[in-house]
């Protein structure tokens, strides 16, 4: 057994064994920190005594043993070779009552065999033993004289509780020699550690293993084992003295011992393992330092434990030398909760709630002592609660509601009155909303039944207002503002107006008596006075009534200088940040929103980044910047989960829709639209805006009159919400891209004509994409002028990419058509380059538009990709079942219910028997038993993606071709193409390759 710094004392020992054969004896008292070797050194002597000839006897003292009388002596005696006799002897007066008789005689048996040969006496632990073996081995120390016999005493107790008159009474025997073990050194840990990991390591690493474990051999061992036994996991055990070097040398020593060194399982034994082979007092000064942390000086540790300060310093000075702690706590966070984990629940109440008392009596501050509370036992004081909600509040002004969270339910559970429990619990919600509403919304019902009976203050009943409407009890939310505004005095006007014009243009899908109210601040004055939430809400609804005067750039980023992320001033960023997107300030939208984002991650508030994260992604959309709107989009869904959206869920989900179905990525975008839409989003413009997606969605997928329907209902829930504004969505020039999808021209032109007569002074991207179907209607050599308007507007701009994209795309075929091919050349690499920069896959051309014929003409229009005979039936004889109506069919003859019905296609349960009754009406049909003998059910082919037609194959967007007919077709043709027929992209590819019709 190899000895690490221990071969002086080692020496010393092999001396004394050498003075007692030659018949001088002795006592050597090996002391020294827990675990800090004495035991291997104890062994170590053991085994170079028994090479020597002379007779070894060794004992072991237990704290679990203490109470047996010669527990040590019987150790001694019972396991050595003695004769017979003595062994009889032995026995018998080891089991005499009378003890303090006995002592000398079991002395006399041990000093006979020392006049035979030498003895060597080993007991560990000596400070473990009973009273009756510590009394006996005294008296034999004190009776050695010049016989051959030498004791050997290991005492690793740190004796806080016991008498230490033991260990003063062995030190004044004049052949008493104290051998003290000191914690390994730097050069002893490297010696160690060469031999486990070898030289390189130990070069690099001693002083980082050295920090850890205080050069104790216990704590080192162990850091050692969790090291290579994540090495040996990882497979990195016969590297890791290669990769140590260079990475040490890239990184810094720091930041890689933080790697490399990481302690785990077996340190945690290793520290339970100190802690119980040390004395109860000791292991207590251990916990109460655990639950102090950072604050556990001698004078807070003597409070807290009720001692003198003279044996906290002890206490804590033992610790260290353990290698537990150092000056400033415990060396690794880890061995502080491993000794707080040994703490049973009872215990560890109510000594948090000691230190509790103890921090708050010396002035820490609240957040300190809350720390404490949140795990404490109840105490009987009115502080505890002030200093809760004080830490509450200081805990969301610095961003971190989880610990507000704590402090809150903490501080219901102390709350006395129920008028204070309601208002605890409603920063409670403001809190666990920041985090995620869904855990917030637990509260709502209580807090809602409280307002409506008058139990809850006026600030915070509007407050209430607010989350209610975030969870879509709009229901509820109208009743509460019904209490509050029958209740003047309590709530400030300016307050109401503000509450009002957030439910207006929130959900204005409510009934009139709300929306019709309309704010009443004045709104063609910056205000710099008012609060900025009704500044923001003033701006919001100047802009959507279009009477900014102008000035909406210079408001919003006023209100957006002057403001900084809270939950009281979230609404107003938000509103100025729509304000600016709405207004075609798409660079100054994208700057404020990137701030925004950042100050929310830095508030470690998840709502607020999701809030941004999709206003971010509406931005990249106006921009047409796919691949980041889809970025932002994502983001938005992961940080804050559906259930916690709410209604609102319907924004971050047709941002995916619509980029994913632009990307051509149509399982993905179906995979969304799979997602419930709480009904109560429909009464909001993220409704209308989750309509205007699905209704791209079907359009790409070859089904042009199911988007005209989401287009139409779109359009239906703006304009009875006096929303009609196409800076919010312009679903006009959508429909007119359905109608040309269809062939049918003439309603295409009404639908961009009505779109360009609607558009404002900012609206240039909705004005570029009307006039670009507007050329769509044209006949082909009439084209290039409308489409180099279109041009100019989307590029002067600076906005859309993907829809300056087409306008090029559109503009080099016009160029073509007449014979200008150098032209159509330039303008066609154009839009490729922006394509590629939207990060669209594919060409720029909407999937389902086509060429209006060259006379101008509304042509019978073509039947959709994939669509089954009954839906080519509908198309050609409008008698029979609109899209919608197939589409609701089709689900009731596969058992679905209304509920389900409604649920998948994300509309009422109404507008399903609206379909259904016309159903049954245009098949002469009673009921569904009638409807599945009349109806052909034919399900998707195996694999194909959710809403894309029968018999429809996308392409891929890594994929290398698509067949049709026998033909292949290379990316970048952005078709859907089905057995039986071929969209006219597909021939017009065709006709570019050169290959023909067969």
């Amino acid at each position: 057994m190899k000895l690490v710094e221990r071969r002086k004392e080692f020496s010393g020992l092999s001396a004394m064994l050498d003075s007692c054969a030659a018949g001088q004896s002795g006592v050597a008292l090996v002391s020294g920190p827990i675990a800090s070797g004495k035991t291997v050194l104890l062994r170590a002597f053991g085994d170079s005594v028994a090479e020597s000839g002379a007779l070894f006897l060794s004992a072991t003292g237990s704290s679990a043993e203490r109470g047996l009388p010669f527990g040590v002596m019987g150790q001694l005696l019972l396991g050595a070779d003695l004769p017979p006799a003595e062994r009889d002897l032995a026995m018998r007066l080891l089991d005499s009552p009378e003890a303090a008789k006995v002592i000398p005689k079991l002395c006399g048996i041990l000093l006979d065999q020392a006049r035979e040969r030498p003895v060597v006496l080993s007991v560990d632990d000596v400070g473990h033993a009973d009273v009756l073996s510590r009394e006996a081995l005294l008296s034999l120390a004190r009776r050695l004289g010049p016989r051959r016999l030498l004791l050997v005493l290991g005492d690793g107790s740190s004796l806080l509780a016991d008498d230490p008159l033991f260990r003063i009474e062995l030190l004044r025997q004049q052949r008493c020699r104290h051998i003290r073990l000191a914690p390994l050194s730097p050069q002893g840990v490297a010696e160690l550690l060469a031999d486990a990991l070898g030289a390189e390591v130990a070069r690099l690493h001693a002083l980082d293993f050295h920090r850890l474990s205080g050069g104790n051999p216990l704590l080192l061992r162990a850091l050692i084992e969790d090291h290579t036994g994540a090495a040996f996991h990882a497979g990195e055990h016969e590297e890791v003295t290669q990769r140590s070097g260079p990475t040490e040398r890239e990184s810094g020593p720091s930041e890689h011992a933080e790697r490399f060194v990481v302690p785990g399982a077996a340190f945690a034994r290793a520290v339970t393992s100190c802690l119980y082979r040390g004395d109860p007092p000791l292991r207590r000064m251990a916990q109460a330092a655990a639950v102090l942390g950072r604050r556990g000086s001698p004078e807070a540790l003597a409070e807290v434990l009720r001692v003198s300060l003279e044996l906290a310093e002890r206490g804590l000075g033992s610790l260290t030398e353990i290698g537990l702690m150092d000056d400033s706590g415990f060396r690794h966070e880890l061995g502080r909760l491993t000794v707080l984990k040994g703490l049973v629940p009872p215990r560890r109440a109510r000594l948090e709630a000691r230190v509790a008392k103890v921090l708050h009596d010396r002035g820490e501050p609240a957040t300190v002592v809350a720390r404490h509370l949140t795990a404490a036992e109840p105490i009987e004081a009115p502080w505890p609660l002030l200093t809760l909600l004080e830490a509450a509040d200081r805990y969301l002004a610095a961003g971190e509601a989880e610990p507000a969270v704590h402090c809150l339910r903490s501080a219901r559970e102390l709350c006395p009155d129920e008028r204070q429990d309601l208002a605890i619990r409603m920063r409670l919600v403001r809190s666990e909303w920041r985090l995620n509403p869904a855990g917030a919304a637990w509260h709502l019902p209580e807090l809602t039944a409280a307002a409506l009976s008058g139990r809850l203050d006026g600030p915070d009943a509007r407050s209430l207002i607010g989350y209610l409407l975030w969870a879509g009890r709009v229901d509820d939310a109208r009743q509460v503002l019904d209490v509050v505004e029958a209740r003047p005095g309590q709530t400030a006007p300016g307050d109401l107006e503000f509450v009002r014009v957030l439910m207006s243009r929130g959900y204005p899908g409510l009934p009139g008596a709300v929306r019709d109210g309309g704010p009443q601040i004045p709104v063609n004055t910056l205000a710099p006075a008012l609060d900025p939430n009704h500044r923001a809400a003033a701006l919001l609804s100047a802009v959507l009534g279009r009477n900014t005067g102008g000035d909406a750039m210079i408001r919003a980023e006023q209100i957006l200088q002057g403001t900084r992320v809270s939950d009281g001033s979230l609404t107003a960023a938000l509103a100025a940040l729509f304000s600016l997107l709405l207004t075609d300030n798409h660079a100054k939208a994208g700057f404020w929103c990137d701030v925004l984002v950042t100050e929310a991650a830095d508030r470690r508030a998840p709502t607020w980044q999701a809030l941004f994260a999709a206003a971010r992604a509406l931005i990249d959309l106006r921009l047409g910047r796919l691949g980041a709107a889809e970025r932002a989009a994502g983001t938005a869904l992961e940080v804050l989960s559906p259930e916690g959206w709410g209604p609102a869920v319907a924004l971050p989900l047709g941002a995916m829709v619509y980029t994913l179905t632009a990307r051509n990525d149509f399982q993905e975008a179906g995979a969304y639209l799979s997602v419930p839409v709480p009904e109560a989003a429909f009464q909001s413009p993220a409704g209308a805006f989750y309509l205007w997606a699905r209704g791209h969605y079907y359009l790409a997928a070859g089904r042009p009159y199911a988007a005209l329907d989401d287009f139409h209902a779109c359009g239906d829930l703006l304009g009875g919400w006096d929303m009609d504004v196409p800076a919010l969505i312009a679903w006009r020039v959508d429909a007119a891209r359905a109608f040309l999808a269809l062939g049918k021209v003439e309603q295409a032109r009404a639908c961009v004509d009505e779109q360009l007569v609607t558009l404002g002074a900012g609206d240039a991207w909705t004005r570029g994409a009307a006039l670009r179907l507007r050329a769509a209607t044209m006949p082909p050599e009439h084209r290039i002028g409308a489409l180099d308007q279109a041009v100019e507007v989307l590029a002067a701009q600076g906005g859309h990419r993907l829809e300056l994209a087409r306008a090029l795309e559109d503009l080099a075929e016009a160029h073509r058509v007449v014979g200008g091919t150098a032209r159509a050349e330039v303008l066609a690499a154009e839009a490729r380059r922006l394509v590629a920069e939207s990060g669209a896959w594919g060409p720029a051309r909407d999937p389902g538009e086509r060429d209006a014929p060259p006379d101008g003409r509304s042509p019978r229009p073509a039947p959709s990709p994939g669509t089954t005979e009954l839906e080519r039936r509908a198309e050609a004889q409008p008698g029979d079942l609109s899209d919608a109506e197939l589409r609701v069919a089709r689900l009731a003859v596969r058992g679905h219910t209304n509920r389900q019905i409604a649920g998948r296609l994300c509309i009422t349960v109404s507008t399903v028997e609206q379909h259904l009754t016309r159903v049954y009406r245009k098949l002469d049909i009673k009921c569904r038993a009638d409807l599945a003998a009349k109806f052909e059910n034919r399900e998707a082919p195996a694999g194909a993606p959710p809403g894309i037609p029968d018999g429809a194959r996308p392409f891929s967007p890594d994929g290398p071709a698509l067949i049709a007919n026998g033909h292949s077709f290379q990316r970048p043709a952005a078709v859907i193409a089905c057995e039986g027929n071929v969209s006219t992209p597909v021939l017009e590819k065709m006709k570019e390759e050169r290959l023909s019709w067969s």
